[in-house]
């Protein structure tokens, strides 16, 4: 079993809380399980880590590569309702990886005139952004197969993808100073800190139709204001009132950075294995209050964070393992932004797009946002056990009514 090589600390956090993120297309069609499965092995010769596992020692995580073995794929035939099909695809978008057996993971759930694609990538290796770009390039290589054409993507081996420390201290980065990353400092940690324990996650969707989505995208742009900011300011605004009292409560709303256009050259997704950081917001929120408020003092200081190099330094300290005490999150809001469509061959259509991790931490909510086929989509993820099903019901309408409320240029409903 060949030892690739070890994780620096921003490859090691997400192998410390062991995440992995679940990515997925809804197919109208027919949709051939042998082509898709032979297009799949064609982007793991690739992609050499995607057939990778994880190991760890007195020295840290590393990643490896046992020769001849392919990951998991997994076929889910369902011959019943459209709740059936939704039901089995659910359990396997949430069906967390074994990071020491796998990095990766293919399912097909079928029905006879439509399919869902789910890849499962391990978050040690990928980011969201780089989930979305494998899961095109396995539609490519399934469009070129169902063509009679090469896989386009199919090897030779592409070179050993690199870290966000070593990218970041190889290329120019405005405003960040590059540093040795602290390994004697992450070997201690790793030594002495168990990994914590991750939690299923139970996940609650909202979604606008396309006119609702391009009447908050106009008001917002009269306003000059991004949709991610104001996003970020209803899910914060609709976290606040679903807890009791109306006073004004503390709430740390995190974002995560995509770095990858921060340096000169912009780092690919084929180049890096994790290329994003994070940036946390505390804000005084009363019950009630207006999201755009909200969003506006999430936005600022996001934008001083990036334009100040926050995002960058906070990778190449490894403070994941070394803060004493580290910030409490209440939200996490990522945005993925417009999903370009993907490629599907004649007789077959993608009409939906969906991402969102398969495992959580004690008290984290996560709202990931996305744009396919003209409309928001927003996957509201919570812990198990932490809210209520009428809770969870709340929050995903409460966020909705704020977000409805901006299409009819009005502040609040």
């Amino acid at each position: 079993m060949s030892r690739l090589r070890y994780l620096d600390p921003s490859e090691a956090y997400h192998a410390f809380v062991d995440w992995s993120g679940s990515y997925s297309i809804a197919v109208a069609g027919a949709l051939d399980p042998g082509r898709l499965i032979h297009a799949f092995e064609a982007l793991c010769h690739a992609v050499p880590l995607l057939t990778g596992n994880l190991g760890r020692d007195e020295n840290g995580y590393f990643f490896r590569i046992p020769p001849g073995r392919l990951p998991e794929v997994a076929l889910r035939e369902t011959d019943g309702t459209p709740e059936d099909e939704e039901a089995v695809y659910l359990a396997e978008m949430a069906r967390p990886l074994d990071s020491t057996r796998e990095l990766c993971r293919l399912v097909l759930v079928r029905r006879e005139h439509s399919a869902r694609i789910i890849l499962v990538l391990h978050h040690s290796m990928i980011d969201g952004r780089g989930g979305v770009t494998l899961l095109e390039k396995l539609c490519r290589n399934y469009t070129a197969l169902t063509e009679g054409r090469t896989p386009p993507y199919a090897g030779p081996e592409a070179p050993a993808q690199r870290s966000a420390e070593t990218l970041l201290k190889d290329r120019h980065t405005a405003g960040v100073v590059a540093s040795a990353v602290d390994r004697d400092a992450l070997c201690a940690a790793l030594a002495a800190t168990p990994g914590p324990q991750p939690l299923r996650v139970v996940p609650q969707r909202l979604r606008l139709d396309a006119g609702d989505t391009a009447l908050l995208r106009d008001a917002l742009r009269a306003d000059s204001f991004s949709v991610h900011g104001f996003v970020a300011g209803a899910a914060t605004v609709a976290v606040r009132d679903g807890r009791p009292g109306t006073h004004a409560l503390d709430l740390v709303c995190g974002c995560p950075v995509d770095l990858r256009n921060r340096t000169e050259p912009p780092v690919t997704v084929e180049e890096s294995t994790n290329f994003v950081s994070g940036v946390e917001t505390a804000v005084s929120v009363p019950r009630g209050a207006d999201p755009t408020a909200v969003g506006r003092v999430i936005k600022e200081r996001l934008d001083k964070a990036i334009d100040d190099g926050e995002a960058e330094r906070a990778i190449l300290q490894a403070g994941q393992f070394t803060a004493s005490e580290p910030l409490s999150v209440d939200l996490v809001v990522t945005n993925l932004g417009p999903i370009p469509e993907f490629t599907a061959p004649r007789g077959l259509r993608v009409t939906d797009f969906r991402g969102y991790t398969t495992t959580t931490m004690h008290g984290l909510l996560l709202f990931v946002v996305t744009s396919y086929d003209g409309r928001l989509s927003i996957e509201i993820t919570s812990p198990e056990g932490l809210l209520s099903a009428a809770e969870r019901t709340a929050l995903a309408e409460r966020t909705a009514e704020l977000l409805r409320a901006r299409t009819t240029k009005q502040e609040r409903p």
